[in-house]
């Protein structure tokens, strides 16, 4: 194996793309093909393809924003821009991290495949990701204003590029050959006075040795450090919308709903159900101001009612969203250098490096209680005045739901820094098999730090000793734990009052930095030219290799580590951490052969092909493969189509996720509810329950282990991946060009992780107990439930099909009239099936259509410029959610959310060759998030429990810039 290795590195030490080096891409679809508003004849190198050709005859879909797109669209991070094309999935953006993790990362999803599936490339090179163990690069470190181009293609671009690139490929080239010096300033704020941000970068360029050098620095600063919680918005800070079931089974939408534990204090139910209290500040009971409704679902047919659950629409109860971040607070420095020098005609050198660091911060509620926790029978806490409340003494546990606002928000605070580097030199053989064959090799070396931290956390296995109370004997309350064990410093709790400092004190914790570390080394280069000529053109070929090595290092938080000196057992998380390391070999090869050529219906007639044979230390070998062929009749009108294997071997955090053990709130699904009520539950459940025979099953919420744990069995993904359409650029109108494309996408094996409860719920609905999810429960002697484990499995499906629309038109208007311009790009999404389990029909879930995946999604970019002046307004289409499968018009008076557009606009003006100004407004006219649940919130896609999602929830922003050259 390592002699294999090392013939590859040395014989194929040829490099990541020839992308880096053209000045100029016409790319396969209508923005493309308009990049520069009449085309080229020279010999470029897209992404879809490492075979050099001359125009537009790429059978792979590619879409391309170019360097004015990117300007005019007033973005300061190029993925909000990238993430308006409806190929991509919202997923990691500002707006979507601060629940899903890793705050202030921008991912990109195509085809809402997830981020680890989708391929990011700079300069046709591989990137190092952004998250430790995964392979999800970071976009917002990116130098938006030093990006020449972003080509996005879909469909086999893994037997190109390799694997992550299951659902494609974005590849942003960077300038090159630059000369002068570019400085641009911006300011943004929203309308409502939040939201300052602030944006600076410096470009310098510099040209020598009579052109055959240049070296280009960049340098940026921005800073958006305002935190836009729920409360800050009408659409969040309201009550929210919910769906009421009715007495014949039917749900009603309601709207204004307040959750009764969304409270400053406690709420307790005294003297029979329904009849409801709280408290003052220093514990003395008081009713609560409910909403003119009272408890709205109070006697809802079908539905548990208990303090967990009950609504009301209005009073004194605190919004759902209120403390919630609905946007990530960041700051980022970045820096970045390109060296390029020819030495002779036939050899030339190029280098890079960048530097990026980011802070941001995620922000959550305060700890609370939702109606599972309890203040036991024989707590002093309990007083004379709740006992008359409940008519008699208390003889049993009381619940209670309850917002600690004392304990303070807490926080996750992110600093990550990115190393990128890469050197390689490319050239030309001037004879071989009587072509000009040209070649690059390249190696890279990236690396990702990044330290988390955690403010204001509440230790949750101190909050339930302290919880526990009871009498010392004298009248005085104490932890029930201090009476076996006096030592454990345990403070004793009152939830119906505010808080002493002490048990805050008690409770919360700060952490130190857990430290993550990424490497990545990859040595490639690859080797291209005509082997010999037939009739219609040259039979060109591609052949390359590829060496990439991945190691991570992910660090425990050392107060979860058992083997740190921090460690703390009593806040009741436990986590080690994650040593682990691959690498691959990789060969792979491209051929095109063009078949026809000038001939009656055979305008062009070509076949295509790509292989990439990988061995990686952890998956052993794989192949990809991708079979293509475009027809043109005549010159008019091009068919494409492409067919193709992607493989994906798992990463380090899919292998080796570092152990951890928190809790959770899991139902047994043999309670005596969820065993005949549970929805989802199958023909097996009651049977399997009776074997299993829990002693609790009155008990509906158990707070249990849940134990988080890799996976090295892990085996390969395989994606079957078929796209065919046709361009259409017509004589008569040359300005005018359209494509339509089919794709069609089948991924099976996925790597996908159960929750908890699913694993607990699949236990019992599978045809036996003997099952591989049932292996991942512990029940204790009385087959109750103590743990459960939740590891990644290479058991979902997805398949998604659809058709992408593309059209873009420039006019001349005339002499000092100006030029306009139009893009629209859409996609119709067919179906989008994501399957848990194939063995089991109630894991397949159709989501085209459901928040997150909207069958219609488009942008249209209208640009108007003359002379000095530039207009661009950008029009975004959504078209109609609703938020979940299930929700269909029999049961549900309202089900979709209606059409969504949202318009921005862009202007600008060079005052002088030296000097323009700029400026813009995003959601113009301030569109609101709909009101169904969920979409208030941002819609966000179901694989994510993201606070913000599709939907903007920040509301109508300004900005202002200038722009100084030299």
């Amino acid at each position: 194996m390592d002699i294999l290795k090392r013939l590859l590195a040395g014989t194929a030490i040829v490099g990541a793309t020839m992308a880096a080096t053209m000045p100029h891409a016409i790319a396969q679809t209508s923005q493309g093909e308009d990049a520069t508003h009449g085309g080229s004849s020279e010999d470029i190198v897209v992404t879809g393809s490492r075979i050099i050709r001359t125009g537009a005859d790429n059978p792979t879909p590619t879409t391309v924003l170019n360097a004015e797109t990117i300007r005019q669209s007033g973005v300061t991070e190029i993925a909000d821009l990238v993430n308006q094309l409806p190929s991509l999935f919202v997923t990691q953006t500002n707006q979507t991290s601060n629940q899903s993790g890793n705050a202030g990362v921008n991912a990109l999803d195509l085809r809402g495949l997830g981020t680890e599936r989708t391929l990011v490339l700079v300069n046709g090179r591989r990137r190092v990701a952004s998250m430790p163990g995964s392979s999800a690069v970071d976009i917002s470190t990116l130098p938006t204003n030093l990006v020449e181009r972003v080509d996005v293609i879909t469909g086999g671009a893994s037997a190109l590029y390799g694997a992550d690139a299951v659902a494609g490929v974005a590849n942003f080239i960077l300038k090159k050959d630059f000369e002068g010096l570019e400085a641009n300033a911006r300011y943004g704020v929203s309308t409502r006075g939040d939201l300052g941000s602030y944006d600076l970068d410096l470009i310098y360029g510099q040209n020598f040795a009579g052109g055959r050098g240049n070296f280009t620095l960049f340098g940026a600063y921005s800073n958006s450090p305002d935190q836009v919680r729920g409360q800050d918005r009408p659409w969040t800070a309201n009550g929210t919308p919910l769906y009421a079931r009715q007495a014949d089974g039917t749900f009603k939408l309601t709207d204004g709903n307040r959750s009764i534990y969304d409270h400053a204090e406690a709420i307790v139910e005294l003297g029979g159900r329904g009849n409801l209290y709280t408290f003052t500040p220093q514990g003395a009971l008081r009713r609560p101001q409910l909403g003119p409704g009272g408890i709205l679902n109070l006697n809802s047919p079908g539905t548990i009612s208990d303090l967990s659950s009950y609504l009301t629409d209005g009073g004194e109860f605190l919004g759902r969203y209120d403390d919630w971040l609905l946007q990530v607070p960041s700051e980022r420095w970045s820096t970045f250098g390109t060296f390029n020098y020819e030495f002779s005609d036939r050899i030339s050198f190029f280098a890079d490096a960048g530097y990026s660091r980011t802070h941001s911060r995620a922000g959550y509620q305060a700890h609370a209680a939702y109606g599972y926790d309890y203040v036991p029978a024989d707590s002093p806490f309990i007083t004379s005045e709740m006992i008359a409340a409940n008519g008699g003494p208390i003889l049993y546990d009381i619940p209670f739901t309850r917002r600690y606002s004392e304990l303070g928000r807490g926080e996750a605070l992110y600093r990550r820094s990115t190393v990128q580097a890469t050197a390689g030199l490319e050239g030309t053989i001037p004879n071989l098999f009587g072509y000009e064959w040209k070649w690059t090799a390249s190696y890279s070396f990236g690396q990702t730090r990044q330290e988390v931290e955690s403010r204001n956390g509440t230790a949750t296995d101190r909050y339930y000793l302290a919880l526990d109370t009871t009498s010392d004997g004298m009248g005085n309350a104490i932890c029930r734990s201090t009476l076996t064990d006096p030592t454990n410093g345990c403070v004793p709790l009152n939830p119906f009052q505010q808080l002493t400092p002490q048990v805050i004190d008690y409770l919360q914790y700060d952490t130190n930095p857990s430290r993550q570390t990424l490497r990545q080394h990859v040595l490639s280069g690859y080797l291209t030219g005509s082997l010999f000529a037939l009739p219609a053109g040259e039979v060109q070929v591609v052949l390359g290799g590829e060496y990439r090595s991945e190691s991570n290092n992910i660090g425990a938080t050392p107060e979860f580590d058992p083997t740190s000196p921090l460690f703390d057992p009593t806040i009741g998380v436990t986590e080690t951490a994650l040593v682990g390391k691959y690498d691959v070999t990789e060969i792979f090869g491209e051929l095109r052969v063009p078949l026809l050529k000038e001939k009656p219906f055979f305008h062009s007639l070509a076949i295509e092909g790509a292989v990439r044979y990988s061995d990686y230390s952890t998956a052993g070998g794989t192949t990809a493969y991708k079979l293509a062929g475009e027809w043109a009749p005549v010159r008019d009108i091009r068919f494409r189509t492409t067919y193709g294997k992607a493989v994906r071997a798992p990463n380090i955090s899919e292998l080796f996720t570092s152990t951890r053990v928190g809790g959770e709130w899991l139902a047994d699904p043999c309670n005596y509810w969820d065993v005949v009520n549970r929805s989802t539950r199958t023909q097996y459940t009651a049977a399997n329950c009776a074997i299993i025979s829990p002693q609790n099953v009155n008990t509906y919420w158990q707070f249990r282990d849940v134990i988080s744990t890799g996976n090295t069995d892990l085996g390969v993904e395989t994606a079957k991946t078929l796209t065919a359409g046709a361009v259409v650029k017509p004589r008569f109108l040359p300005n005018l060009t359209v494509s339509v494309d089919y794709f069609d996408i089948k991924l099976r094996g996925a790597i996908d992780s159960f929750g908890a409860q699913q694993i607990l719920n699949k236990c019992v609905d599978a045809p036996t107990l003997d099952n591989i999810f049932c292996d991942f429960v512990t029940r204790d002697a009385n087959n109750d439930l103590v743990s459960v484990v939740t590891k990644q499995l290479n058991l979902s499906e997805y398949r998604t099909k659809g058709v992408d629309i593309e059209a873009d038109i420039w006019f001349d208007l005339g002499r000092n009239a100006g030029r306009l311009s139009f893009n629209a790009a859409f996609t119709r999404l067919i179906s989008r099936k994501f399957t848990y389990d194939p063995t089991d029909a109630n894991t397949i879930n159709e989501t085209a259509g459901v928040f997150g995946a909207p069958k219609w999604k488009g942008v249209v970019r209208t640009n108007y410029a003359n002379g000095p002046f530039t207009l661009n307004w950008n029009m975004r289409y959504l078209s109609s959610m609703r938020p979940s499968e299930s929700i269909t018009s029999d049961l549900y008076d309202v089900v979709h959310t209606g059409d969504v557009f949202y318009h921005d606009f862009y202007g600008s003006v060079d005052v002088n060759q030296k000097f323009t100004l700029f400026a813009g407004v995003n959601n113009a006219f301030d569109r609101a998030p709909p009101r169904l649940p969920g979409a208030e919130s941002g819609g966000a896609n179901f694989e994510y429990g993201a606070t913000s999602g599709l939907y903007d929830v920040i509301g109508r922003t300004v900005y202002v810039g200038v722009r100084l050259r030299r």
